[in-house]
């Protein structure tokens, strides 16, 4: 099989284009033949120049301008115009914020700690079958729509399942912090971390989780929306629902800056992204090396 494609990497399109309809080849992508943005940022236009540069001409009677080239030369690309072109305009639509001042999260977020604390220490012992119009006389975690859901999914199908890549797929929504994206959960996890470190869970409260695993699909999505309802000034059920809606969005609009795509400020300037996510990288270096001294320590003692 051939490893050139011009087809785009999705399935489904962007746009339909009706037959009749006049549409300019120049405003058109060169590889999946979908219309570009009406005003593209500088980052969709570089990384389509970039592209080009490793492409070559491929005419197609829909796009005179078309091109071809393997899928991972210009994959980033589509992946930008699929962003600019759905999740970007319902983003301004939403209200979603384009940046967010990621240096004050690490203290929003240990402003929490006392109800985090009550969500790790509480022994969840109603009945999922009880109705929520008991929220207010049941704990903390039986209250976590996280928690119920995670529970859920643990007795129709087994931890190692749920918490699997697989079952991580398939509820990438419900477990991410929505619009924070990968650069927000880096930083929400390293704080927790830092608060309240594996080593201190009490595991029997949280069986058959994993301190890691409780963290990732309880703690974290339970401060974003902590953090989504004082964002937006949004009720619980309403900062539920956005951060769901969001996660893709933030995902492209906040990536991990480590893996290379970059994230800028409202005037361009992304040296505070990478100064957080140089703190983020030397704080787990540090407790990673806690974790193996202890660990050390642990095993002189048997």
């Amino acid at each position: 099989m051939s490893s050139f494609h011009h087809a785009y990497p999705y399935s489904t399109p962007l746009r339909t284009v009706e037959i009749d309809q006049v549409v300019d080849p120049s405003m058109l992508c060169p590889y999946c033949d979908e219309p570009l943005p009406c005003n593209p940022t500088s980052q969709l236009n570089d990384l389509l120049a970039t592209a080009k540069q490793q492409s070559y001409g491929d005419p197609r009677p829909q796009n005179p301008f078309g091109l071809k080239a393997p899928l991972a030369i210009y994959i980033s690309a589509c992946q930008r115009h699929r962003f600019e072109t759905h999740w970007l305009p319902e983003a301004l639509e939403k209200g979603w914020p384009q940046s967010i001042d990621f240096k004050e999260v690490p203290k929003r977020v240990e402003s929490m700690k006392g109800a985090l604390e009550d969500l790790i220490t509480d022994a969840d012992d109603c009945s999922d079958n009880e109705s929520s119009v008991y929220d207010d006389i049941r704990g903390p975690r039986a209250r976590s729509i996280f928690w119920r859901e995670l529970k859920k999914d643990i007795q129709r199908q087994g931890s190692r399942t749920t918490t699997g890549v697989k079952g991580q797929f398939s509820t990438f929504e419900k477990t991410q912090p929505g619009y924070y994206g990968e650069l927000g959960f880096l930083i929400i996890h390293q704080t927790l971390y830092n608060l309240f470190p594996f080593s201190s869970f009490d595991t029997s409260l949280i069986a058959p989780l994993s301190p890691a695993e409780f963290v990732q699909f309880v703690l974290i999505p339970e401060v974003a929306v902590r953090l989504i309802m004082q964002d937006l000034h949004l009720d619980r059920d309403e900062a539920i629902m956005t951060l769901r809606e969001s996660s893709q969005y933030g995902v492209s609009m906040f990536p991990d800056v480590g893996s290379g795509s970059a994230v800028f400020d409202d005037d361009g300037d992304d040296s505070n992204y990478e100064s957080v996510a140089d703190r983020i990288v030397m704080e787990r270096a540090k407790a990673r090396r806690l974790e193996l001294e202890e660990e050390e320590r642990i095993e002189e003692r048997m």
